[in-house]
């Protein structure tokens, strides 16, 4: 962790866990951008038929530019995809394999190894974490999952539309240039390309403003928007509801353990009561140890 970005802030007394660079959000943002412009351009062809679709297609300028502000659009997130997978393999190899080459174990075992353990990887703990809530959600237990560093929702969140924006981009690419395309693949695949194209877009824009949204902006911990996509860290509770198992080890790398909270966001009971946020409060109030431990924030949320 860079000194740019401190595990832990305090802003007005609370603690904000650090979640997200400058580099990663910016991608987000771009990448929240160009699916809506997309969406909105895209689904008046798909329904053209509706009584909504012209007058959609009429605000980024009808027939004559709106098919280009889609082009535009979707090539700038293809662009963007690009950047990414090469942001990530640059990550990796620095912050992995780098390390295992300059102690001489970089072996295809070892790189196996190192890519099964990223966080964004899905692992036997996340298939734990969703049979675990379940049975929370059918009051089986009163224990929810402590999620780690990234929770299952949040790799389904990113996997999703990471292969999403591949097959969309590659069947967008071939109906952009089907004259060309013909000459090298049937016909019928361009058939299937738009098929693909079209239903896959719809299935994206389903999971990103239903599934999406409703985890990050819309649920009851965060509502009316999470801003951990603004400022790049997020506040105690939702750690201690969401992360709990990465924020106990967060907080014990700091020094912290005497300031550990209980998990947030089991069923109701007098003790779940007792610790609610007025602990967190006093906790955070009365910690001005924790102040020389942690770098002071600014604008954290």
């Amino acid at each position: 962790m860079s000194e740019k970005y401190p595990p832990i802030k305090i802003v007005n007394g609370k603690k904000y866990f650090y979640r997200f660079n400058l580099n990663q959000r910016i991608q987000h943002i771009i990448l929240a951008a160009t699916v809506i412009i997309l969406v909105l351009t895209g689904m008046p062809l798909k329904f053209s038929g509706k009584p909504w679709a012209p007058y959609l297609y009429a605000m980024f300028g009808g027939i004559d530019v709106a098919p280009m502000v889609h082009k535009i659009t979707g090539a700038i997130m293809l662009v963007l995809f690009v950047y990414h997978v090469y942001w990530l393999i640059t990550t990796i190899y620095h912050n992995h394999l780098l390390p295992l080459k300059r102690e001489g174990k970089l072996t295809f075992g070892n790189v196996v190894r190192v890519l099964l353990r990223l966080p964004m990887v899905p692992n036997m703990k996340d298939a734990r974490d969703i049979a675990g809530l379940i049975k929370y959600l059918l009051f089986f237990t009163n224990e929810r999952p402590a999620g780690d560093e990234y929770t299952w929702k949040e790799k389904f969140d990113y996997w999703a539309p990471f292969w999403g924006i591949f097959v969309i981009g590659i069947t967008g690419i071939i109906i952009w240039n089907k004259e060309f395309f013909t000459q090298v693949i049937p016909g019928d695949a361009i058939n299937l390309c738009f098929i693909a194209h079209s239903d896959e877009a719809l299935l994206a824009a389903l999971f990103l403003f239903i599934w999406h949204w409703y985890n990050v902006h819309f649920s009851t911990s965060v509502f009316p928007m999470g801003t951990v996509f603004i400022t790049g860290y997020l506040p105690e509770e939702l750690m201690r509801e969401e992360h709990y198992e990465h924020y106990v080890r967060v907080m014990k790398e700091m020094g912290l353990e005497d300031e550990i909270l209980p998990p947030h966001g089991g069923h109701s009971s007098p003790c779940d009561s007792d610790d609610g946020d007025g602990g967190l409060q006093a906790s955070a109030e009365d910690g001005p140890q924790a102040e020389n431990k942690i770098q002071q924030g600014g604008t954290a949320a």
